[in-house]
């Protein structure tokens, strides 16, 4: 593949992966007893900055990520630019366990700022920091030409059947406070 179709595939790519991330509203939902178990697959208030944000991301401009997962299946994505500016994703998911263990299929329904569909992959993990989120999905409607959603199975940076390595994937942190 030239290097300038090479490229223009992986701007498409990235553009996708930032159209996937859409929320409606963050839960406020405030925990306080402290008795709340903690919630299932991706439900929750995530964060990405740094060196966290997916390298298609940076290269696009966005230099950090909130995402809010919501109960009710939908979602809002907050794209902060190095601009300054900010833009929101909005849209339904869905999510259910794969036969990899620990990996979760999504599928992202987004509604705003443009109609697109995107799947993936994500996992949970617990850490000293809290819950780890490692993140990767690829638009499937409309279809981008030589795009694949990454696997279970594949793993991740298993997009277009690993054509872009890492450069797609995104680790976020719960936000707690």
């Amino acid at each position: 593949m030239k290097k300038k179709n090479l490229f223009s595939l992986a701007m498409m790519l990235m553009a996708a992966a930032m159209l996937s991330f859409t929320a409606c509203s963050k839960d406020d939902d405030d925990d306080i007893n402290g008795d709340d178990e903690v919630p299932e697959g991706i439900v929750g208030d995530w964060s990405s900055e740094g060196d966290d944000v997916a390298p298609l991301l940076v290269a696009n401009g966005f230099n950090a990520i909130k995402a809010y997962f919501n109960e009710d299946g939908t979602y809002l994505v907050e794209g902060f630019l190095e601009s300054g500016g900010k833009i929101d994703f909005v849209g339904v998911y869905s999510q259910s366990e794969s036969n990899v263990n620990g990996i979760w299929n999504i599928e992202l329904i987004q509604s705003a700022p443009s109609s697109a569909t995107s799947v993936g992959i994500f996992q949970i993990e617990e850490t000293a920091d809290g819950r780890k989120m490692t993140y990767e999905v690829a638009q499937v409607e409309p279809s981008i030409v030589g795009v694949t959603p990454p696997t279970p199975e594949g793993g991740f940076g298993s997009t277009s059947e690993g054509a872009f390595g890492n450069l797609n994937v995104q680790v976020f942190y719960e936000i707690t406070e």
